[in-house]
């Protein structure tokens, strides 16, 4: 696990060497063990790479890594996990190796095999390779998009990263705010691939590679698409024979992942998911596992009891550590350096924070990322099927007209239902209730069109009031040709997994200088997943239902089977009493008047209806403009 950075210009440039070792060490926190440079000064191109050693420490793994006769340069951030096995293939074929790192054999794969290399790869990763005889760069990531990758490209410039602090250092005042982008941020949270923050900058898609030629003409080509998985056949046989055949896949991908010349750790919750992955490795792996949690104070948002109750079961050695409201305020500060455009999702403070104790004992870390979307695990899923099978045989009129009436009526009356059971807080009834009217609003005969709405923040017309534009440019779900539980369950996996889930665990590691493994995105599960029938993953109410089968034959029952409680964080309590000097700091008539982004009127509304601490306003909303003027005032914007 690493990080890359590269630029090329049109023309000589003699700082170049310099301007790319700048851009390379702001990344530093996530390859803190060597640095190196590539030069090519004549055709005004230059390569960077920090390292995190994860296999082969010895200096044979440093890069840029070039081939023998000088032709291929390689610098490459991930892991590739059936490198032997491609390593023993070469090395039939003639190949000599120097050393033992999958870098060489990805290096000598391409070498061999172009970039259609990419196809024999299980794993993780983003990497360029630079073509001297050609004069070609090639970039490429993974399927899912576990490791992240940038590009610039305008006029006399080509530059990629893969952090975009470093493009911000590397091109010196170039980079414009997108409108558009910044739009989608307050919408969703986050900002999809390819559109990143930036004009002129995108994310490199999964399942993507392109090629840059001379005069920085690009061609892009997708290699994989979750879509494209989601087409096979669907597999058929006995529950128990498809049952075996899942737990065959996870126990090699998950077993793979632990391949490394360093400890390896588990992020333990307790759910499902991290419990099915502590479970195979402490059976199958042949070593003790270490298990990492991370808790609360606060009883609704703690799940350790149950971690540590699993982490026993198992026999692992297992850490927790509690999350405090002090905790929090150490890590807010940083969060425009460890993010680098506007995110949102606020469980990154504790991933970070159970990142930073987890290095202390580990250099690698797994997670379960994807169980969810592969499984159909999110209450929303089940939340709009049923609402799906409820009003669609009503005529369209009658939810639209049932949801602008309940806009007039306030959520007031919701305040009963805090008192029924403690887990029920105020600000996220209202907030449910909202959108559950603007789902109702925008219902147009299906659940297609309403579903943008229900997992909003900022809703599309509160956006545009906000920035003043905003262009949704993802599908409907009808669009993906899919049923609605199967559409969801993509929609998510195109785009929350990858620039939310992933992004957080990425960013939250790797500023810790800790690599994240994610077993569960293991293409071959992957496309496992997408070709089991529908009733192996929701039935009769229940989710995930063939994890839940499969995790029976490794622990009891009692030890897993609760309702689903997600990574929530007291963010409403936060904002109102810890981090209520950082809302007056960021959030006040002076600091706002000044940015040319936001209407200041409606800026100013929301904040003041926040204060009154009556829950009428979205605690979520006030986060994300918080996380917006923080970042703008980071990076000068």
């Amino acid at each position: 696990m690493c990080r890359i950075a590269g630029i090329w210009k049109s023309n000589i440039c003699p700082d170049l060497e310099d301007v790319c070792i700048r851009m390379r060490d702001c990344m530093t926190r996530g390859g803190p063990d060597h640095a190196g440079i590539f030069l090519e000064d004549q055709t005004a191109l230059a390569l960077g790479h920090r390292r995190l050693s994860i296999i082969d420490l010895s200096e044979t793994g440093n890069q840029p890594m070039r081939t023998s006769d000088g032709r291929y340069i390689l610098t490459y951030n991930g892991e590739v996990y059936n490198y032997q096995e491609i390593r023993e293939d070469l090395a039939a074929r003639g190949v000599l190796f120097r050393g033992t790192s999958d870098t060489e054999v990805v290096l000598q794969a391409f070498a061999a095999w172009g970039p259609h290399c990419v196809q024999k790869f299980i794993g993780m990763f983003a990497f360029a390779v630079w073509d001297s005889f050609e004069k070609s760069l090639y970039l490429f990531r993974d399927r899912v998009g576990v490791k992240p990758l940038y590009y610039y490209h305008h006029e006399d410039t080509f530059a990629f990263a893969s952090e975009l602090k470093a493009l911000h250092i590397g091109l010196s005042g170039r980079l414009e705010v997108d409108i558009d982008a910044l739009g989608e941020f307050f919408h969703y949270g986050y900002i999809s691939s390819p559109r990143s923050i930036y004009r002129n900058t995108w994310k490199l898609e999964p399942g993507h590679w392109l090629k840059v030629s001379s005069g920085f003409r690009i061609e892009k080509h997708e290699y994989w698409s979750s879509a494209t998985a989601s087409k096979q056949s669907p597999m058929e046989g006995p529950e128990e024979t498809l049952i075996d055949r899942l737990e065959e896949s996870m126990v090699d991908a998950f077993t793979k992942r632990l391949i490394a010349d360093v400890p390896v750790g588990v992020f333990l919750s307790g759910g499902v998911d991290s419990s099915l992955v502590t479970a195979i490795l402490a059976k199958h792996s042949g070593t003790p596992i270490k298990t990492f949690t991370i808790g609360f104070r606060e009883k609704n948002y703690d799940e350790s009891r149950w971690a540590k109750q699993i982490a026993l079961h198992l026999g692992t050695e297992h850490t927790e550590e509690f999350v405090t409201p002090e905790h929090a305020r150490e890590i807010l500060p940083l969060w425009p350096e460890i993010y680098d455009e506007p995110f949102g999702d606020i469980s990154g403070i504790p991933t970070t924070i159970v990142s930073r104790m987890t290095r202390h004992h580990v250099k690698v870390s797994l997670s379960a990322d994807g169980g969810d979307e592969l499984f159909c695990g999110y209450h929303r899923y089940w939340v709009m099927y049923a609402l799906q099978r409820f009003i669609s045989p009503l005529p369209s009129w009658v939810p639209k007209t049932a949801g602008y009436l309940q806009s007039f009526l306030g959520s007031d009356r919701f305040a009963r239902l805090a008192q029924v059971h403690p887990r029920l807080r105020l600000p996220a009834i209202k907030d449910r209730m909202r959108k559950f009217q603007a789902v109702l609003a925008n219902w147009s005969g299906n659940a297609s069109g309403a579903y943008s709405y229900a997992i909003g923040y900022w809703l599309p017309h509160e956006v545009r009031e906000l920035t003043g534009s905003y262009h949704n440019l993802r599908p409907t779900l009808d669009q993906l040709g899919e049923n609605l539980l199967d559409a969801m369950m993509l929609w998510d996996f195109k785009h929350y997994l990858p620039e939310n889930i992933l992004t957080k665990v990425d960013r939250a590691t790797m500023f810790n200088g800790l690599e994240g493994r994610d077993p569960f995105l293991d293409h071959r599960i992957v496309e496992f997943a997408r070709a089991l029938p529908l009733e192996m993953k929701f039935r009769n109410g229940q989710t995930k239902y063939i994890l839940r089968q499969l995790l029976k034959r490794y622990l009891p029952e009692e030890l897993f089977s609760r309702p689903k409680q997600g990574f929530a964080v007291p963010i409403y309590s936060w904002l109102h009493d810890e981090f209520m000097d950082l809302v007056d700091e960021y959030l006040n008539y002076d600091s706002l008047r000044v940015q040319s982004y936001l209407n200041l009127h409606t800026v100013q509304q929301t904040v003041s209806e926040f204060r009154q601490k009556n829950g009428s306003i979205a605690v979520d909303r006030i986060w994300l403009l918080l996380v917006f003027m923080m970042w703008r005032q980071r990076y000068g914007m």
